[in-house]
């Protein structure tokens, strides 16, 4: 718990000296590399936007699979969330020798570059946000009892 706080106040140190040098959008999810079979991980799920001009969250999805993907479960669906947002949560990992995916994405929306995704380009509703592609969508995967 020690280390993801330590870790979650030095992302916002770096958030804060990069907005003095220019605007971005973050989308990060922090996990472990692995973790024991049966056991759980601690995540951390955070994003932001330092742009101004009225752009925000508008939209947070996470989502965790332990059957390689086959089905999800939801992990939270935020919305209008603000300039910045993190949430820690512990999730039940695989019950084999496998991986646990993580997924997360987020669309900034109220500015004046429309709805975007953390890389600035245009949301494809359709395309790449209904089908969780990247971007807007980070994934994590943990391995659970080694690799």
């Amino acid at each position: 718990m020690r280390f993801f706080s330590r870790l979650l106040v030095f992302a916002l140190f770096l958030a804060t000296l990069s907005a003095t040098q220019a605007a971005e959008r973050v989308l990060q999810i922090v996990a472990p590399a692995d973790a024991s079979v049966g056991g759980s991980a601690s995540l951390l799920i955070a994003a932001s936007t330092n742009t101004g001009g009225g752009e925000h969250l508008g939209f947070l999805h996470a989502e965790y699979s332990i059957d390689d993907g086959k089905t999800w479960k939801i992990l939270f669906y935020e919305t209008d969330l603000g300039e910045t947002f993190s949430r820690r949560v512990d999730v039940a990992v695989a019950p084999t020798k496998s991986k646990t995916i993580v997924r997360a994405r987020a669309a900034f929306r109220g500015g004046a570059a429309g709805d975007v995704d953390y890389a600035g380009a245009a949301i494809k509703w359709d395309g790449t946000w209904a089908q969780w592609r990247t971007p807007p969508t980070r994934y994590a995967v943990i391995y659970v009892g080694g690799r």
